[in-house]
């Protein structure tokens, strides 16, 4: 699960999760990010959770919209 000052890994630089949880209606981990500017939208990024280097993609929020995912 994505939780607060995890390590974020950038081709730009490193950022930092500032929140996340896990997303009942999406069926998956989503969490808000502080990344370099750099970063866009669609681009794949590596989430440091325990020691090892996961793949996570950046969207733009909002996650979900009137009860649909928005991803």
């Amino acid at each position: 699960m994505l939780r607060s000052h995890q390590k974020v890994v950038t081709s730009q630089g490193d950022g930092e999760i500032t929140s996340g949880t896990f997303a009942p209606t999406l069926g998956f981990s989503v969490a808000m990010a502080r990344v370099p500017q750099g970063v866009k939208a669609g681009d794949t990024v590596q989430v440091d959770i325990r020691g090892k280097l996961l793949a996570a993609q950046v969207v733009k929020m909002p996650f979900v919209r009137n009860g649909k995912p928005m991803i």
